[in-house]
């Protein structure tokens, strides 16, 4: 869009719009310089990936970075991507450089003939959107655990470790996500920076989906011990067997070993029933350490 195309929509007194950018052009930056008349410090503040989730303001202008899922046509996402924007009485400036989810559910939103009374409710419902999605997750989320929660207790745990990890890491990498947003909110109010209504709304859900998220990783650390408390004791039943069958045909072989060396004076040489005295010696052996071990258990 040029400058006087951008110059006709914001002279009418109720025009207003939304402009959603790929900053992986670098043509924005200079766009937006001459277009809306930002800084250079402001429009590269805006354009270039930043290090937290942050709102902040310039001479009206509210801006910031915020917290989004990426974008996939063949199926859903929970990978992060970063979701820039600009927000003035008359405007709102989106942008990424990986295809973000709310912008798109955003624009179908629109297409399907949602209004929207302004730039700032639009931002809000934009905010909301990415909210739903953490909702939606955590419910999936909890079901997961659920499912591998009946898996552990009947004992069907084989597989469900690296399950629960995978679920585990999610559900670390959403809270994380959940929880620098939600603080760049606080600071935004704290800092008394004129936000939208529905930034404050947006605030008290993600303090909700921060009780539940934090209640999600304790049950998932949970399951992992108990997962690992059963391999565990798996595995130590399974060596004591291993050690019991050591110990039982140690003695055999011992036996089986002093009637193979080649000296004088081997018992049994010369008679007829000496092999099955030597397999005697060995099995009375053998009893005789499962006897103890029996007594000792």
């Amino acid at each position: 869009m040029r400058e006087d195309e951008v110059g006709n929509k914001l002279a009418g007194d109720d025009e207003w719009m939304w402009i959603h950018l790929n900053f992986s052009d670098w043509r924005c930056r200079r766009w937006l310089t001459q277009t809306f008349g930002f800084p250079g410090t402001l429009a590269d503040e805006i354009c270039d990936p930043p290090l937290r989730q942050h709102v902040s303001a310039w001479e009206g202008v509210l801006f910031g970075h915020l917290a989004d899922f990426r974008h996939e046509f063949d199926a859903e996402s929970t990978d992060f991507a970063w979701l820039h924007f600009a927000l003035g009485v008359r405007f709102l400036i989106t942008g990424r450089v990986k295809a973000v989810r709310s912008a798109e559910r955003l624009r179908q939103v629109i297409t399907s003939g949602n209004v929207f009374s302004g730039p700032a409710s639009l931002l809000s419902y934009l905010l909301a959107l990415y909210t739903d999605v953490l909702d939606a997750s955590l419910h999936r989320l909890s079901d997961e655990l659920e499912l591998i929660e009946d898996h552990v207790l009947d004992e069907h745990h084989r597989g469900e470790r690296k399950r629960l990890m995978v679920t585990r890491r999610e559900i670390a990498q959403l809270h994380r996500h959940m929880r620098s947003l939600r603080r760049a909110l606080q600071l935004a109010e704290r800092a008394s920076i004129p936000t939208p209504e529905g930034f404050g709304l947006t605030a008290a859900r993600l303090n909700n989906l921060d009780q539940d998220f934090a209640e999600l990783e304790s049950r998932s650390r949970f399951f992992h011990d108990e997962i690992d408390a059963k391999l565990t004791a798996e595995t130590n039943r399974q060596l004591f067997t291993l050690s019991a069958l050591t110990a039982a045909f140690l003695p055999p072989a011992l036996v089986a070993g002093l009637f193979g060396m080649n000296v004088e004076g081997i018992p049994f040489t010369g008679s007829p029933w000496g092999f099955w005295g030597a397999i005697a010696v060995c099995l009375l052996s053998s009893g005789a350490v499962i006897l103890y071990l029996r007594i000792m258990n």
